[in-house]
């Protein structure tokens, strides 16, 4: 779920499987993910009202009733499954509700408690469920699984977790690349909704046939990693106890997961009982892929939909730059009612147009700087149209330069950017980074960087956001020494750049950056020995800022295990 999932699937399994963690109320930041918790939810559980011993779940002994199961009410009229997506989802389920379970109850009670995250998530799905089901079907899967990137995240395409899972379905990029789902500086799949649907699939399927059909089982190995599950079963085996999920000794997260893709069924079972106002979406596609002719602009793409980049840019998170990738992934996703016409304009056009940019062919005297100044763009801007981490260029080589504007507009006056300033940093190294002057981060921002602190924001002028850090996969037997040597790098500057402490361990399948400072985390667990202090200069903020992030007063105590919101909650 938004922490490793599947690749998450996470690191167990392909080197382990996937950790359940919220699923986001992220909109349009990438960055965000959710705020549901990786464990039974302690307000929800504690308000649980005790009842007759069913005998179920990890705690044998009881089950209870959510008090907001209603007795009197009207029953959700659900449109014909013809008409209705979501009614077309419930006539296929076919897994074994469970619901008398205790850990079902308890996430059926978060959902209709928190019925914030549940729309978010229904509206997020939106442009994409058409596609899920009808892969889901195809393939004779139970419905169900249509619902479970809400348990992963949110079902925002964009969402990532804080060690490196990504997408609708949380891939980490090990099971990423065991899937065969392309990654590179132009595209990720993992953030592609069809791709990694395919892939998620695929995934799950064969472990459906691992576990000789049991759904159950083959869910819990896609949370945790099938390495685990296999060990827990050869215990379970080994001590004469049953096999079956419910009776397995599994990692708490794994013990979850399941039961929060079983309330999600229970609720849509029956909405109208739980307070929940299902809504309603048409058994049509809403979007459509369209096959491209050529490496194709996002930005003269979205001219040509009439709609606006921003709008095209959130169906295909998995498009990494301002265009396509040259004779690699070469599909769009598009509103379906403007499909159509899209594709007869791309037969109509020349290939040519549709990349906005030009070709430059370095000669003796040339230079980034002089050369953006001819063309009227930023040195960043050449960096990353380039995937340049420096501003070295040799005679001969061709560039990318990318077009300031719109193919048919005046070219607009470049942003300004936002930076937050990282505990080392020096004026000197983000003007060299956002390849800018000193002087003018300092004409810019005045008198306020004579000084410079961890978290305080400076403008940077005329820049394009610099190129995302590469990053690598750690491998059995890495280590940080062999990593630095590798990319010509300092420990060190690991360290700095992946907010590591000294003796954090590496571990095999998760990702670091090698040039760069790693994205900035939506969640970080506390660990003994953390303070507020600590946390905050770890990550470049102020502690007055993490305790705003977390609804904190000044008394607050932190606990190991505690999970604190590190960026704001951003609504879809």
């Amino acid at each position: 779920m938004v922490r490793p999932i599947l690749g998450c699937l996470f690191m167990a399994g392909i080197v382990s499987g996937c950790a359940t963690t919220p699923h986001g109320d992220a909109g349009t930041n990438p960055a965000q993910a959710g705020d549901q918790p990786s464990t039974v939810p302690a307000a929800a559980a504690g308000t649980l009202k005790k009842t007759a011993d069913q005998g179920h779940d990890n705690d044998k002994t009881t089950t209870y009733e959510a008090p907001v199961a209603r007795k009197n009410y009207v029953p959700h009229k659900w449109p014909a499954p013809s008409q209705d997506l979501w009614s077309n989802i419930r006539t296929g389920f076919k897994l074994d509700p469970n619901d008398q379970r205790r850990s079902v109850r308890v996430w059926t009670q978060y959902y209709a408690t928190h019925t914030s995250h549940l729309s978010h998530a229904l509206r997020r799905a939106k442009p994409f469920l058409w596609h899920v089901v009808h892969q889901v079907e195809k393939r004779g899967m139970p419905t169900e699984i249509a619902l479970l990137p809400i348990v992963e995240s949110g079902y925002n395409p964009s969402a990532k977790s804080y060690v490196g899972a990504s997408g609708l379905w949380q891939f980490m990029p090990g099971t990423a690349d065991h899937m065969s789902l392309p990654r590179d500086w132009w595209y990720d799949g993992r953030d592609d909704p069809i791709a990694s649907t395919e892939a998620a699939l695929n995934y799950l399927q064969s472990l459906h046939q691992r576990y000789d059909g049991d759904w159950l089982l083959a869910l819990a190995a896609y949370n945790a990693g099938p390495g685990r599950v296999d060990d827990a079963i050869a215990e379970a085996r080994a001590h004469n106890k049953p096999t079956d999920y419910w009776d397995l000794d599994l990692p708490d997260e794994t013990t979850q997961y399941v039961p929060q893709l079983l309330a999600l069924r229970r609720i849509m079972m029956t909405p109208a009982r739980f307070g929940v106002n299902w809504p309603t979406l048409a058994n049509a596609p809403r979007t459509r892929v369209v096959k491209l002719p050529g490496q194709t602009s996002m930005k003269v793409a979205a001219h040509m939909l009439g709609i606006s980049e921003k709008k095209l840019r959130r169906l295909n998170p998995g498009m990494r730059r301002w265009a396509s990738e040259p004779g690699g992934h070469d599909k769009l996703l598009v509103p379906a009612a403007k499909a159509s016409a899209f594709r007869s304009k791309l037969a109509r056009i020349n290939p040519s147009h549709l990349i906005d940019h030009r070709t430059h062919v370095v000669r003796r005297g040339d230079s980034l700087s002089r050369l953006a100044q001819t063309y009227g763009v930023s040195v960043a801007a050449l960096r990353q149209a380039n995937n340049l981490h420096s501003n070295r260029i040799r005679i001969g080589q061709s560039l990318t330069v990318p077009h300031p504007g719109s193919h048919e507009s005046a070219p607009p006056a470049e942003p300004t950017q936002t930076y937050v300033v990282q505990s080392g940093d020096t004026l000197w190294h983000i003007a060299r980074r956002y390849s800018v002057s000193v002087a003018s981060l300092k004409r810019a921002n005045g008198a306020s960087v004579a000084t410079l602190r961890p978290g305080q924001k400076i403008r940077i002028p005329g820049s394009a956001k610099p190129p995302a850090p590469s990053t690598v996969v750690v491998h059995s037997g890495d280590s940080l020494w062999s990593i630095a040597q590798a990319n010509n790098v300092t420990v060190k500057q690991l360290r700095r750049w992946n907010r590591m402490d000294k003796g954090t361990p590496l571990q095999p399948g998760s990702t670091i950056a090698v040039d760069g400072p790693a994205p900035l985390p939506s969640y970080y667990e506390v660990e003994p020995g953390d303070s507020l202090w600590s946390i905050a200069n770890r990550f470049s903020m102020q502690v007055n800022t993490l305790r705003s992030l977390n609804d904190m007063n000044s008394g607050a105590t932190i606990q190991p295990g505690e999970r604190l919101r590190l960026q704001p909650e951003v609504s879809g």
